[in-house]
């Protein structure tokens, strides 16, 4: 059974959120299943809140996880245009504060990274690199283009191919779209293994470290 790290510590029970209104099937979300190694304990970082349905779809491993609801955060939420680079690279360092010796395998960003802007990006970018190992994947969600807007909802994991979807309770963050060559350039230790272009205009990600 795994073990929850991060926004589960001091809680009896899993935050309340409303029903799963909907799924979607993913065809890149299995492929992080085959690059890593299942029989050995599995690290999981997640940026959000512990979902009922994902943290039992974990359950099946033997992996930690460790949540992280950035969403809710006030230095992003409220004070990310204000603050410097080097500011909220600390903010982010200050969430990261897993054990010594974590080497994350899997990284669930979600629509996050839509939600930083330039400067926040590169300060989570920074702040998570020392996380990271050649084995670790990632898998998020972008813009095939800049007009795209994203719906304000939340994902969890219902199986290897497919994710849980419910509209988020809080008020929708403010959007900074980038594009795939801005993505590359403040996203550095990651390398876009596979994308996939959904009907919506949104783009699915699969990232591997850059070398």
């Amino acid at each position: 059974m795994s073990s929850v790290a991060r926004s589960m510590d001091n809680r009896a029970t899993l935050p309340r959120v409303g029903p799963v209104s909907s799924s979607q099937p993913s065809k890149l979300f299995p492929g992080m299943f085959r690059m890593v190694d299942i029989n050995h304990r599995l690290t999981v970082l997640e940026i959000g809140p512990a979902l009922h349905e994902t943290v039992e779809f974990f359950s099946q491993f033997k992996c930690r996880l460790h949540f992280a609801d950035l969403f809710h955060e006030a230095f992003v939420r409220e004070q990310q245009a204000k603050l410097s680079e080097k500011e909220l690279r600390h903010a982010f360092e200050e969430q990261f504060r897993f054990p010594p010796d974590t080497k994350i395998d899997i990284c669930l960003f979600w629509d996050f990274l839509c939600y930083l802007d330039d400067p926040a990006l590169k300060a989570f970018n920074a702040a998570l690199r020392p996380w990271l190992h050649p084995g670790t994947r990632a898998h998020g969600f972008g813009v095939h283009h800049l007009a795209i807007r994203l719906e304000n909802i939340q994902y969890g994991v219902l199986d290897k191919e497919t994710l849980s979807i419910r509209p988020r309770r809080s008020e929708q963050l403010p959007y900074y779209p980038h594009s795939q060559i801005e993505m590359h350039e403040m996203l550095n230790c990651f390398d876009f293994e596979r994308g996939l272009l959904l009907p919506e205009g949104k783009l699915e990600m699969l990232l591997k470290p850059r070398n």
